[in-house]
């Protein structure tokens, strides 16, 4: 069972761009983050894209955006995004107009199908290499012109932390986050070859969707809870109401 009487460990599997606030979140609510990004995010060099016919900036993560802006100052363009995190990121970089489709990518499409001219110009989707969903085929049969500038990679790090080892080989970890399937995939994977299995009967997981959960089953989580919704706030909800149900012996 979780001891309740210790800090919650909690580990953070994003990449270590954005595991940095969600780091700092965790501490105000009392719990001890524990990193181990199973992603490493490497920006391309190069000049801005070009933004020539372009009538809206699509945003599917927060590493799109500072991708993008550390090429560009233009914020003249609005700006959908997929969650409140990446329409935040956006606004910190001066958006005025960033808005949030509350973290789904089909939502997103909707979002831009109902704000957005079919003959008032380009949509350009900031990417990555590695793409979840398939809007640009939901908005190309919608009749948008879709364009795809990718300018960044994610790549698999392929290693479990030291200190991540030593937690769950202790059986201290808590809880654990999960953001994506493919994240989700490699930690098991990771788990798997280090010899751990066991470990995680103590440990709850909390992810942002059922398809990554799906990807969690084959180690014995004490549990696995999905969100309410597929958001950042949402999941942090569920770790501090799963948090409350384990101080009260649930």
């Amino acid at each position: 069972m979780i001891d309740r009487k210790k800090t919650p460990i909690v580990l953070v599997t994003r990449p270590q761009q954005d595991a940095i606030v969600l780091e700092s979140e965790l501490r105000e609510r009392g719990f001890s983050p524990l990193l181990s990004p199973m992603l490493k995010i490497t920006y391309f060099e190069g000049a801005g894209p070009s933004l020539d016919g372009v009538q809206a900036l699509v945003f599917t993560s927060a590493n799109g955006v500072h991708s993008f802006f550390s090429r560009s100052q233009d914020v003249s363009l609005p700006a959908y995004a997929v969650g409140e995190v990446t329409a935040a990121a956006a606004r910190a970089y001066g958006c005025v107009q960033a808005e949030s489709a509350g973290g789904d990518v089909n939502k997103l499409a909707n979002l831009l199908i109902s704000r957005c001219d079919p003959k008032g110009g380009d949509l350009l989707h900031i990417a990555g290499s590695n793409l979840a969903g398939d809007l640009g085929k939901r908005l190309s049969l919608a009749g948008y012109k879709y364009k795809r500038e990718v300018l960044y990679k994610a790549e698999e790090l392929g290693v479990l932390d030291q200190r991540c080892k030593e937690t769950i080989a202790g059986c201290s970890m808590d809880f654990a986050l999960f953001f994506s399937p493919r994240t989700a995939i490699q930690f098991v994977d990771l788990a798997l070859s280090a010899g751990f299995d066991k470990e995680f009967e103590t440990s709850v997981a909390l992810c942002l969707s059922d398809p990554i959960a799906e990807k969690l089953q084959k180690l014995p989580w004490r549990r696995i809870i999905t969100a309410s919704a597929p958001t950042q706030s949402a999941l942090l909800n569920a770790l501090d109401n799963e948090s409350l149900q384990v101080s009260n012996g649930v």
